[in-house]
């Protein structure tokens, strides 16, 4: 009797054992399959990241290529002639009538430089409030879109016009920012002034077209309805760019970015 229970003691064991070993198989298979999934998903993300620095190299060169350009060009300006040395302030008005010289002067140059100053704001805004957290390159190709909008004669042909067009109604606005409330929240002082200080360069010529002659551009982490009919320029920090890729397309132009 004895004997047999002792047997018995013994299958319960061997089978407990078994289910054990059973136990821990599956566990380290599953633990397996866990890790070649997480290494899948790192080799994923360093190819991504791979890819993401080769775009930005190629948009890099562009830019470096542009702005030697634009040096050569400027060297170029100055090897020409010299201008006679501006003569001081105090002997111009020595030589000069004042009472002629205020009813000849034109008060057009004062509203040109306000409209100048305006279309500055404009741009500075919508460097500010669409692209204020990425990188220079990317505040560069937010500005780049607006004024190739300006060139573009589906658009308004001045800054204020392209980056407010729609504003008056709630669901036109080309950029989301003058309508959605944005405008209203408190400025970052240091981002709103470098903001300011880039449109100034960007209008005074200072520009580089790094969005590839992009007119519209979203966040990549949306997918809005009109990007299927336009053709991808650019992905540059959280914003992707597109042109327009047939003369149709810009006849029917988006109503929205």
């Amino acid at each position: 009797m004895n004997e047999k229970r002792e047997h018995n003691s013994h299958e319960v064991n061997w089978t407990l054992r078994s289910l054990a070993a059973a136990g821990l198989l599956s566990i380290c298979a599953v633990a397996s399959a866990m890790s070649a999934t997480v290494n899948a998903g790192r080799a994923e993300d360093e190819r991504k990241a791979q890819a993401a620095i080769a775009q930005e190299a190629d948009l890099v060169a562009d830019l470096a290529t542009y702005l030697a350009a634009e040096t050569a060009a400027t060297r170029e300006a100055l090897d020409g002639p010299r201008l006679k040395p501006a003569k001081a302030t105090g002997e111009i008005l020595d030589a000069a009538d004042p009472i002629e010289a205020l009813a000849s002067f034109d008060f057009a140059t004062l509203t040109m430089a306000k409209l100048d100053a305006a279309e500055r704001t404009c741009l500075a805004q919508a460097i500010y409030y669409e692209a204020r957290s990425e990188p220079r390159i990317g505040q560069l190709a937010v500005a780049d879109v607006v004024l190739n909008r300006v060139a573009s004669r589906v658009y308004p042909d001045t800054v204020c016009g392209v980056v407010f067009q729609g504003s008056e109604r709630r669901t036109g606005c080309q950029f989301s920012f003058t309508c959605d409330g944005s405008m209203h929240a408190r400025l970052s002082k240091r981002k709103w002034q470098e903001s300011q200080d880039l449109a100034g360069a960007i209008l005074a010529g200072i520009r580089a077209p790094v969005s590839r002659n992009a007119t519209h551009y979203h966040a990549t982490y949306v997918t809005p309805h009109w990007a299927d009919s336009l053709t991808p320029t650019a992905t540059i920090g959280t914003h992707k760019f597109y042109k327009f890729n047939s003369r149709t397309n810009v006849a029917a132009a988006p109503a929205a970015m």
